[in-house]
Order: structure tokens, then C-alpha cells, then sequence
């Protein structure tokens, strides 16, 4: 990355303070990443749209439509959305839930398979690009900081 100690010292008062914002670096953190992301997944043939619910469903195969939303994060007309496109990609299906008959189990297909097994290289790949200008013990203690603010146990137990 360039150095910006000289830029630093002609920004405004406003510029230094919102690069100083921890939402503002967020936000530009993940954009950065999702344009990275959208680039390697395309290789892919994987829509960035649907990458996190297929590695979710990768680990968490024949669950409901509700549980993955749950899991993600997501409002429930994301989660419908994506994975409507997950089953037009062929990736997934849904199955009658023998639990419930207002419920249908997501179950990836063979090729979902297949392209969920592409994903953990190329997330690393993504994560390094990122993380190589700070050494294994900073990327350590960024992780662990993100961790806590975003309110994941220390024992990493969190569903997600």
C-alpha cells in the first residue's frame, strides 16, 4: 500500500475524521473486498449475490430458508431472493421438509457442491490480498478485535 503521511497532513479536519471512522473504514474495507470478490467469483462462475448463502450451505446443507436467514443476518425476502438464484444456478434445491408442511429444506446439488469446494481458496486468496501488509500478529489481533465488536464469543462459537 503507498504511504500516506504526506496526504495525511493536507486532509481537512472532516477527511481526517471520517478515515479515522470506524464505519467509514468498514464500509471501504468491504467494498474493496466485495469488487475483489465479484472479480474472483466470476472466474467462477459464482454471483456474489449467492456466494454466502452457498458457503453457508456448504457447512449447513438441508436446512430451511428461515435458519439460513437466520444464520446470514439476512431479512427473509434477501434470503428468498438468493436462493431462488441458487436454484436457477442449479446449485441448490428445495426439498418438502418431512418436519413441517409449510417448510422446504435447501440442499445443495452436485454442482453446488463442486463449486462451494472452490470457494475456501479463493476466500483466502481475497483475505490475503488484504491482510498482507500487516504482519501474523496484527492480522491475529485485528481478527480477534472484529470478533469482539461484532459480538462473537471467544470461544468462536457463533453460528455464523
Amino acid at each position: 500500500m503507498p504511504e500516506n503521511r504526506f496526504f495525511m497532513s493536507q486532509l481537512s479536519k472532516t477527511q481526517r475524521g471520517r478515515q479515522n471512522s470506524f464505519g467509514f473504514l468498514l464500509q471501504l474495507l468491504a467494498r474493496r473486498m466485495d469488487n475483489l470478490m465479484k472479480q474472483k467469483l466470476a472466474g467462477i462462475d459464482i454471483d456474489l449475490k449467492i456466494f454466502a448463502n452457498l458457503r453457508m450451505l456448504s457447512d449447513k446443507d438441508g436446512i430451511n430458508q428461515h435458519e439460513l436467514g437466520r444464520l446470514m443476518e439476512f431479512p427473509e425476502y434477501h434470503t428468498s431472493r438468493n436462493v431462488d438464484a441458487l436454484v436457477k444456478a442449479g446449485f441448490a434445491e428445495r426439498r418438502p421438509d418431512p418436519n413441517s408442511r409449510r417448510s422446504v429444506l435447501i440442499f445443495l446439488t452436485n454442482t453446488g457442491r463442486e463449486k462451494a469446494k472452490q470457494l475456501p481458496k479463493l476466500i483466502a486468496e481475497v483475505n490475503h490480498e488484504f491482510l498482507e501488509v500487516l504482519d501474523i500478529q496484527e492480522r491475529q489481533q485485528l481478527i480477534r478485535l472484529l470478533q469482539k465488536a461484532a459480538g462473537i464469543p471467544e470461544d468462536g462459537d457463533l453460528a455464523l
